[in-house]
């Protein structure tokens, strides 16, 4: 919102101290984006031609003799329309024009010229007047001598506020007054307005068909003249970055910035029809807008009709066929109160963003609908000879009154933690300008309808606090000493981020948004997905169920530059329908590791990835653990080079090989990939650990090799040796297999390394074989495992 501070002024007497108030703004208000000059020229005057002759050596040139006031002036100049008697701008020897154009004396074709007689474009503001085709000829009543920007009303200073959502109030010069006036403890001049009317019937009616539109008001203003407006309109506007265009279309933005409440104007005598209706617009409906576009409606676009077709899209942009041109001599003025849903949707569907849209959204105040329209019907009158026909035509839906809200004194202090007091609650609560009663400690407060954005007692407690100073309030320390702790989850992503990342993986955060495709290719069971209604693209319009689709658009990524070695894993979220998830996932291809004296390398595999697994889960002591081989792998996966990982019986993931021809679709060697649930894991994950003491007597080591069934599973092998070990066996490791032609078919050799301990005394070599020989024994009755 860019506020001129002359306009500024007609509602607080600022005294021309704009830093004070720029300085409020940043602490008490919204942050200010700039404070400049709209016009920054010094030592520009109105001067007046006496006389002015073609330049003898140049046909395209004149030499004038300009009376300035305290001097006459001989300058050269190249304008078409400059003539003698004319009252212009003149920038004198010294001046700096925009650009860093510095004027200086100078000979133009061997005759002095000793300024330049200037264009509004020369002097940065060409909008004000669209039809300048040279210099800028100034009114016959133009002082000599004087200032010209004060003469124009271009003299003004801009405020450029940085406004964010919630304080839509300040969308208006009114809004920004209340504002200025309440931080600055200032007096505040508002206005009313009255105007006569025709005395006739006005028999249009206007109708709504959807709850939508609130409030809806049309006056019919005759007899306007369509020219262009005053300087001080025009420079008003200029100041609010908005392009003066003709009085009738200035007024309406003129008012719209004073009051923020947009108004549109009709040719009266293009309507077809004397009613307007209101509703949604039909399936099939066009409509051709102001810009000339043909735009297609939707069944949620709300728009303004003759009673048969639309003339308006509501709050967004008028209709061409509608348009006040020229020629027009009698209009409907309309000021409205539309849903800021529905307006938001269609100005973003249709990329239509303006100021009146922008307002809509955001909410506009109910009771400026009519002091609106009041004003600028007055301006109508005064500034485009309009006569008002009748009252105007309504219906109005809008809740007037102000909005109730309750606060106490020990609510107010519990919750900034400052000792306020009574008599500065009310004084804050009056420079604010909202009405209350108090009843002991407690007020009931009047929110106007002007602050849209105003809904509990919290509201209430950033107002009281931001006008008192957020520099006042003392820094305090919390009464209670608290000391930060990670929970046991964020301890976990940290000891897995710090594991991974120690194992030569690096850690990526990818995009939540996939293709419906990818979203659901790693689903164990089918499920649905979650779209998004305007994704950027087709391919990043689903939130996803795995982590792996994207990593492994990594892998692509990098694999067609020639990275071949690729380890990766990621923290993240996967979406439902109705809930969240955290996985952890990840992927290896390529060399692990390599020495390159010896020649030595170690290349990604199942079990390198299986054994960074299972040590993760020993550095979190995750011990009573499965990886079984997985029955009905996914699709993508290798069907022989699959498992799942269990924990304490609970399914926690999946680990394993891509399947070939997943790998050859996109284009990689063999990659391996895992994805647990994070969350399950955090559940099954203790990290208080009870400490031993350390053994006071050695342990004995003993080795063990076993002829199995081939397919027996290593795990229910260790198993079995640690329920015939008990408390004596400490530890069993495997430290071989064997399968060969010493060996049948249909068995295998696992070399086991067991550790046995007491810890109240050595043990002795009996006691250890008598251990060893239950072991055997135990594993011969439940597996038939014979000692090799």
């Amino acid at each position: 919102m860019k506020v001129s501070m002359k306009w500024l002024n007609e509602y607080v007497d600022l005294n021309q101290d704009y830093k004070q108030l720029e300085e409020a703004f940043n602490l008490k208000s919204q942050e200010v984006a700039g404070l400049y000059r709209l016009v920054d020229i010094e030592g520009l005057v109105i001067g007046h031609v006496l006389t002015c002759v073609k330049h003898p050596e140049a046909d395209k040139l004149s030499v004038t003799t300009v009376d300035v006031g305290d001097e006459v002036l001989q300058i050269i100049c190249g304008a078409p329309n400059v003539a003698a008697g004319q009252k212009v701008i003149v920038s004198k020897v010294g001046v700096t024009l925009p650009g860093d154009f510095k004027i200086k004396k100078a000979k133009i074709r061997g005759i002095e010229s000793n300024g330049m007689i200037c264009s509004l474009e020369e002097l940065g503001v060409k909008e004000f007047d669209s039809e300048e085709t040279g210099i800028y000829v100034l009114g016959d009543d133009a002082e000599v001598g004087k200032d010209p920007l004060a003469y124009l009303d271009l003299d003004d200073t801009v405020l450029d506020l940085d406004l964010t959502a919630n304080r839509p109030d300040l969308l208006s010069m009114e809004g920004v007054g209340y504002d200025s006036a309440c931080m600055l403890d200032l007096e505040l001049h508002t206005r009313k307005h009255h105007y006569p009317k025709r005395k006739e019937e006005n028999n249009f009616s206007v109708f709504t068909d959807t709850k939508d539109c609130k409030a809806y008001y049309a006056q019919i203003i005759d007899n306007v003249t369509i020219k262009p407006s005053p300087a001080w309109l025009k420079s008003r506007l200029l100041a609010a970055g908005v392009r003066p265009i003709n009085n009738v279309v200035d007024i309406s933005n003129y008012v719209m910035l004073e009051y923020g409440q947009p108004l549109h104007a009709f040719d009266y005598n293009r309507i077809e029809s004397d009613q307007i209706i209101v509703r949604h617009a039909k399936a099939g409906e066009t409509i051709q807008t102001l810009d000339n576009q043909k735009r297609d409606l939707l069944e949620y676009d709300l728009v303004i009709t003759d009673g048969s077709k639309p003339i308006a899209l509501a709050g967004v942009m008028g209709g061409y066929d509608t348009e006040v041109e020229n020629d027009t001599t009698k209009i409907l003025l309309e000021s409205a109160y539309f849903d800021p849903t529905c307006i938001r949707k269609t100005s973003k569907r249709l990329d239509l963003k303006s100021e009146a849209s922008s307002r809509f959204e955001k909410g506009v105040d109910p009771n400026k609908i009519v002091k609106a329209m009041d004003y600028a019907t007055e301006l109508f009158i005064e500034l485009a000879g309009g006569e008002v026909v009748g009252d105007y035509s309504f219906f109005d839906n809008t809740q007037k009154e102000p909005t109730r809200i309750e606060l106490g004194l020990e609510k107010l202090i519990g919750t900034t933690g400052h000792a306020f007091t009574i008599q500065e609650v009310e004084s804050i609560l009056k420079r604010l300008r909202f009405d209350f009663q108090r009843h002991g400690d407690n007020f009931e407060i009047d929110v106007p309808t002007r602050r849209q954005n105003m809904y509990g007692y919290q509201d209430i407690v950033e107002e009281i606090v931001r006008i008192y100073g957020y520099d006042k309030i003392p820094i305090s320390i919390p009464v209670v000493p608290t000391s930060g702790y990670l929970t046991k989850k964020q301890r976990l992503r940290r000891t897995v981020r710090e594991y991974f990342v120690n194992n030569a993986f690096n850690e990526t955060i990818t995009y939540s948004l996939v293709s419906e495709a990818e979203a659901i290719e790693f689903d164990k069971q089918s499920a649905p997905v979650v779209t998004i209604m305007n994704p950027l693209n087709k391919e990043k319009g689903t939130l996803r169920h795995s982590l792996l689709p994207s990593l492994l658009n990594i892998l692509q990524y990098n694999k067609a530059r020639k990275l071949d070695d690729i380890f990766l894993f990621e923290l993240g979220r996967a979406y439902h329908e109705n809930h969240e998830i955290e996985l952890l996932s990840g992927l290896m291809t390529g060399i692990y590791s390599s020495t390159l004296w010896q020649g030595k390398k170690e290349v990604a595999d199942f079990y390198l990835l299986k054994g960074i697994l299972e040590s993760l889960l020993a550095k979190l002591h995750l011990e009573n653990h499965e990886i079984k081989k997985a029955e009905n792998p996914l699709p993508s996966m290798h069907p022989g080079m699959t498992a799942n990982l269990y924990i304490n019986g609970i399914y926690i993931g999946f680990l394993g090989k891509l399947h070939p021809q997943k790998e050859m679709d996109l284009g990689i060697d063999k990659t391996f990939v895992f994805e647990f649930d994070f969350d399950q894991l955090a559940e099954q994950y203790n990290p208080n650990l009870v400490m031993q003491a350390i053994p006071k007597y050695p342990s004995v080591s003993r080795d063990l090799a076993l002829v199995v069934d081939r397919d027996l599973p290593a795990d229910k092998l260790i198993a079995e040796v640690k329920v015939a070990g008990k408390k004596t066996l400490k530890d069993v490791s495997i430290f071989d297999l064997y399968q060969g032609e010493k060996l049948d078919a249909n068995k295998k050799s696992i070399a086991l390394s067991l550790v046995l301990q007491n810890p109240d005394k050595t043990l002795e070599s009996t006691e250890v074989d008598t251990v060893i020989e239950r072991i055997l024994k135990h594993l011969d009755k439940t597996l038939e495992a014979k000692i090799r």
